[in-house]
């Protein structure tokens, strides 16, 4: 089948959190040609005046859903449900898979014309647009294409993935943690982050060995309840990453520290997503 199309969706920011969360949008009318297929990739966009009053005309979009299937809301029981400050039912729900992250963009950054200024929902991306948005979309085929974006939209990327965990989390804690427990790409968007460094030593074996490798920690660790989220993890060599895991010292999160029971103390160096 290829890959996905891709769809712009147009949001107001009262009913964006809960697309967000559940993974829901909806729509007075399916698109025929082409039509919604599974696995579609749908872009959250928030709608101009709200993007222009937050200072984001730059970032309107900065989360995306990955397309299952569609339910007819007949009553408007279910959009009532989910959108009741919005004053209004829609025909078609789209049920999602996933809500992932994606860099902070705005379709009017590239050469496209006006072509996705309207507001139709949805709106079909052009495949030869899609292909120049698609390494902006979280998936498993990006970890590889970390390194090209600017520490800045990466960062913004990685909080949006907190921001949709911690969302969940609200409503279904242990579902969370067994749902993004095995997610790979945070790990390797801090990795890349920090280009491989140790936060506390700031060790790269890039110039050694011409291959840069570090590990990833979480510092509360996932079977005592801590979250899959950037603020849990810390970026190490594998000697801290193999001593942190033994001697288990204490976190110190206002002075971003690690305290050993001999004394010891250590401070991690490289704080970005962290501050």
């Amino acid at each position: 089948m290829g890959l996905p199309n891709i769809w712009r969706l147009n949001v107001r920011s009262p009913q964006i959190e809960e697309c967000i969360r559940e993974s829901l949008f909806a729509i007075d009318q399916l698109p025929r040609n082409p039509p919604l297929r599974r696995g579609d990739i749908l872009l959250l966009q928030l709608v101009r005046e709200e993007a222009a009053k937050r200072g984001e005309l730059d970032r309107r979009i900065q989360f995306a859903l990955i397309f299952d299937h569609t339910e007819e809301d007949l009553t408007g029981e279910i959009s009532r449900l989910h959108w009741p400050q919005a004053g209004k039912v829609w025909r078609c729900i789209l049920h999602c898979s996933d809500t992932v992250p994606t860099a902070p963009f705005s379709l009017e950054q590239f050469p496209f014309g006006r072509q996705y200024l309207g507001q139709a929902n949805p709106q079909y991306v052009q495949p030869e647009h899609a292909d120049l948005l698609r390494p902006l979309i979280k998936s498993s085929e990006q970890e590889t294409r970390l390194v090209e974006f600017e520490p800045h939209p990466l960062l913004v990327q990685i909080r949006n993935l907190d921001r949709i965990v911690e969302r969940r989390a609200v409503v279904a804690r242990e579902h969370v943690v067994q749902r993004y427990s095995t997610d790979t790409w945070l790990p390797q968007a801090l990795k890349s982050l920090y280009h491989h460094c140790c936060q506390i030593c700031q060790h790269d074996f890039a110039p050694r060995y011409d291959m840069p490798y570090s590990e990833v920690l979480h510092i509360r660790a996932l079977r005592e309840g801590g979250l899959p989220v950037s603020r849990n993890m810390v970026v190490l060599c594998p000697n801290h990453h193999s001593i942190i895991r033994v001697a288990r010292p204490s976190f110190n999160r206002e002075l971003l520290r690690f305290d050993y029971r001999n004394g010891l103390r250590e401070h991690l160096e490289l704080t970005t997503h962290l501050t």
